[in-house]
C-alpha cells in the first residue's frame, strides 16, 4: 500500500489521500449541481424552497444544506457563480481590442450570454438581495470597462459629457433593464442591443454603433479558438 506525508507529516495511505479527493471532487460535483438546479428552480419559481431546490437537484435536503446553510447564502452562491462566469467571458479573447469603440462592443457581446443564462433571477434576487449586491456582480467587468472608455474619451472617440465612470454606471443600470425586456420576450438578440446601446451611451450614432456591433461580432469569430462565442 502506498503511503504519503501530508503537511502536518502525518503519514496516511494512498488509499486514504485518494478516498479524500474522490469525496471532494463529489462535494465539487454536488455543488455545481445545487447551484444548476436552483438556477432552474428560481427561474420557475422565484419563492422555491430549499426542498424544492433539493428535488430538482437530485439530492436530500441535508445535502444542500450541507452546502449552503439558507436560502439567502444559496443566491448569493448563484451570484458569486454569475460573477465567475462574467470573469471567463470576458477573458475569452484575451487583451479587447486597441480600439474603444470595437473593446466596448466586444466585451457587451462577451458578457452578455453571462447575463441571460442568469437574467430570469434578477427581479427576485435584488428583492432579496438588494440593488448593490447585484451591481457587485458586475464588478468584474466595471474596471475594464471603465478603462476603455476613458481611453476613448482622451483619443476623442467617446463623448466627454459625463466621466466615464458615470457612462459605465449608466450602462450598467440600463443592463438590467434590457435584461428585464429579454425575460418580456421584448428582445431576442445576442446582445447586439446591449452593445449598440453601450456605444450610443458613449456618444456614437446609433447607425454607427450597429456597424460597430457587426464588426465586434467578425473580430469575436475569429479570436477565439472554437470560432464562436460561448454561451
Amino acid at each position: 500500500m502506498e503511503r504519503a506525508l501530508t503537511h502536518s507529516g502525518t503519514v496516511v495511505s494512498g488509499t486514504a489521500e485518494s478516498g479524500g479527493r474522490q469525496r471532494r471532487s463529489q462535494a465539487a460535483a454536488n455543488r455545481t449541481r445545487i447551484i444548476e438546479a436552483a438556477i432552474t428552480a428560481f427561474a420557475a419559481d422565484p419563492d422555491a424552497s430549499m426542498d424544492d431546490v433539493a428535488k430538482a437537484a437530485g439530492v436530500v435536503r441535508r445535502t444542500v444544506y450541507a452546502h449552503f446553510d439558507s436560502r439567502e447564502a444559496l443566491i448569493n452562491g448563484i451570484v458569486d457563480e454569475a460573477s465567475t462566469d462574467l470573469v471567463a467571458a470576458l477573458s475569452q479573447a484575451g487583451e479587447p481590442p486597441e480600439r474603444p469603440d470595437l473593446a466596448t462592443a466586444v466585451l457587451a457581446l462577451l458578457s452578455w450570454p453571462v447575463g441571460d443564462r442568469f437574467r430570469m433571477l434578477l427581479s427576485f434576487a435584488r428583492k432579496e438581495l438588494g440593488e448593490q449586491r447585484i451591481l457587485d456582480l458586475m464588478e468584474p467587468a466595471r474596471a475594464v470597462s471603465i478603462s476603455v472608455v476613458e481611453r476613448g474619451q482622451r483619443d476623442g472617440t467617446f463623448s466627454t459629457y459625463l466621466p466615464a465612470e458615470t457612462l459605465v454606471a449608466m450602462t450598467e443600470a440600463i443592463t438590467i433593464t434590457l435584461f428585464d425586456q429579454a425575460n418580456s420576450g421584448l428582445i431576442t438578440d445576442s446582445g447586439e442591443s446591449f452593445a449598440a446601446v453601450c456605444l450610443v451611451i458613449a456618444g456614437i450614432s446609433p447607425d454607427r454603433s450597429a456597424e460597430i456591433v457587426t464588426e465586434a461580432s467578425e473580430w469575436i469569430r475569429e479570436s477565439l479558438p472554437s470560432g464562436r462565442r460561448e454561451d
